[in-house]
């Protein structure tokens, strides 16, 4: 590892990356749209394709649309832990566990889906950090798959037919 000087700057390069990877889970959380869409560049590349959902280059204001689908949740948390960062010139990799539960209700139920998994960002440097790539992968489902399978496709039906939870 580098010393002195260098090594700040190193730490920083890593912080403000991590920092980008927070700010995605928070904006999703917070539903916020503008905060959310400014974090990439033009085109993301996303593999959900672990819980059975999207995969593909698109652009950022596609990849935004989606995620709106989080509207139809009462609530949803995003929880990241175990965030390590490594930086190389202009590009960085991000990886984070991640803790994401979804509450939707459903008559008098509350429901929750949730799951346990890993986030990879891949950031590239202009004037800031942006999300080029993200990919999810799951280690397991809490409350079960079939649970987290359920609240989504209730949060799909509701986004459908534009009402919120």
């Amino acid at each position: 590892m580098p010393g002195g000087a260098a090594a700040i700057a190193d730490l920083l390069d890593r912080q403000s990356a991590v920092a980008v990877a927070i700010a995605y889970a928070s904006a999703l959380d917070a539903r916020e749209w503008t905060a959310f869409r400014a974090l990439f560049g033009a085109n993301v590349t996303i593999d959900y394709s672990a819980i059975g959902s999207f995969k593909a280059d698109v652009s950022s204001d596609e990849w935004t649309a989606r995620c709106r689908l989080l509207e139809a949740f009462g609530a949803t948390a995003h929880r990241l832990s175990n965030l390590q960062a490594s930086v190389e010139g202009k590009q960085a990799e991000v990886a984070a566990i991640v803790d994401a539960a979804h509450f939707i209700r459903d008559g008098e139920d509350e429901l929750m889906g949730n799951l346990i998994g890993r986030y990879r960002f891949r950031l590239q440097r202009g004037e800031r950090w942006s999300i080029v790539g993200v990919t999810l992968s799951v280690a397991g489902y809490p409350a079960g798959r079939a649970a987290f399978d359920r609240v989504f496709a209730l949060a799909r039906t509701r986004f459908a037919q534009g009402a919120s939870a």
